[in-house]
């Protein structure tokens, strides 16, 4: 039997102190969409307060309280017994199910785990099922758990990584996120990602015949719709600003157009303007 760790004990400071694990998304809280993808799981640890207590979830306090990741999943691992493998995930997932749903028919072979990777290239630590033998070895390697980064503590292990093609692993880590989030519907949330970050080598189906019936609706006659740099234009902002961001500037970049500006020099100013935000 595989267990579960569920890492829940942080402050949530990035969101201004709020309980990540109790925001509710298409209707039930956060945590409770993690339980819900791990069904089955035996056991299921819950690493945080009181709070997270459900039937069949037992719910332990890393040491010292808000110790950080490493010392949550040290926790996690001192309460799951003999298990060979252990699924370690985040509170704020609310597409855990896909997380599950992707890798657990991921062979681990002679490795330390399994984890996804997003479209950035960065590694998902949290997103991932582990050997708890490898776990258990790289808390040991640390001479201090508390503060310490998940980087730090399996970065160094062989991981095997699978492309997280549809932000199965997207979190809620800033407003931004928790604004998007909460506005989302159990039908929305099970489509897997946002249509607006959706920007796959081939054009999305439909959207030559969406755009054939709309634009004579809004009085546009035949139009010439640049799909792409749009679509490039609308993941470029989601990812580096705020996903919402994404369909207000494609809005401002269409006025800028209509007074002149070309779509790729409308591109350009944005990109300068996402960089500087990232110096």
């Amino acid at each position: 039997m595989t267990a579960a760790i569920v890492l829940a004990g942080g402050r949530g400071s990035r969101l201004g102190g709020v309980d990540k694990a109790a925001v509710e998304v298409a209707g039930r809280p956060l945590v409770d969409h993690v339980y819900a993808a791990l069904d089955g799981c035996d056991p299921i640890v819950a690493v945080g307060p009181a709070s997270l207590a459900r039937p069949g979830v037992h719910v332990v306090r890393e040491d010292p309280p808000f110790g950080g990741p490493v010392a949550a999943t040290a926790a996690g691992l001192d309460a799951i017994g003999d298990a060979d493998e252990t699924w370690l995930l985040a509170c704020d997932l609310p597409r855990a199910d896909r997380i599950v749903g992707r890798l657990r028919s991921e062979p681990i072979g002679d490795g330390g785990g399994v984890v996804l990777v997003d479209r950035e290239g960065r590694t998902q630590w949290l997103a991932g099922r582990y050997r708890v033998a490898a776990l258990r070895y790289a808390v040991a390697a640390l001479d201090d758990l508390a503060g310490a980064s998940v980087r730090q503590l399996v970065g160094g292990l062989p991981l095997r990584t699978v492309n997280d093609v549809d932000d199965a692993s997207a979190d809620v880590d800033t407003p931004a996120d928790l604004d998007t989030y909460r506005l989302l519907t159990v039908s929305t949330l099970n489509k897997g990602h946002s249509a607006m970050t959706d920007t796959a080598d081939k054009p999305l189906p439909n959207l030559d015949g969406w755009i054939a019936e709309l634009a004579p609706a809004l009085g546009l006659g035949d139009v010439n719709v640049p799909l792409r740099p749009l679509l490039d234009l609308t993941r470029e902002v989601a990812h580096g600003v705020a996903r919402p961001a994404g369909p207000i500037t494609t809005y401002l970049v269409g006025l800028a157009v209509a007074q002149g500006m070309s779509v790729d020099d409308a591109h350009a100013v944005v990109t300068r303007l996402v960089e500087g935000r990232s110096e």
